[in-house]
């Protein structure tokens, strides 16, 4: 123990006064006779060694299967990707290269901006069917986006 006798050595800290009256507080509540004895077994008890053991949260199985979930999420987003990129490149762009398809002499500029105004209404019709239902809805032939934008922001 950390008795006061003929083989012991006086040691000093100068804590500040809060810091001593919250240690005095300690020791009491702890059953300490005296603050000495507190602060040399703190000193002691911080002292030791600890043992410091990490482990881990998952497993090596579990591991290759949150990966081999997150390459499928990876392969179905590149799909959805390819597939929005072809709905892209078959609307105004795929509509020329189809005119000029159909005209082995060519076609001028007017003449295909006045086949995409004329063909418009047939596109147009396509994409509103595409939409309705998951992006915007038609009641009494009127269409509106189910997000509804407010003008006074």
């Amino acid at each position: 123990m950390t008795e006061v006798g003929e083989d012991t050595q006086p040691a000093m800290c100068y804590p500040h006064s809060q810091q001593y009256e919250e240690w005095q507080t300690r020791a009491e509540r702890q059953g300490y006779n005296s603050l000495s004895r507190f602060m040399i077994e703190m000193v002691e008890a911080g002292s030791k060694e600890i043992e410091i053991s990490v482990a881990l949260d998952e497993n090596e199985s579990e591991l290759r299967s949150q990966r081999n979930e997150l390459r499928e999420e990876l392969r179905e987003a590149r799909n959805r990707i390819a597939e929005l990129e072809s709905k892209v490149y078959s609307g105004e762009r795929q509509e020329i290269i189809n005119f000029l398809a159909e005209h082995e002499d060519g076609a001028t500029f007017p003449e295909i901006v006045q086949h995409l105004i004329d063909d418009a209404p047939a596109r147009v019709a396509k994409q509103l069917d595409e939409m309705e239902g998951d992006e915007l809805t038609r009641e009494n032939n009127r269409y509106q986006s189910f997000e509804v934008v407010d003008d006074d922001d």
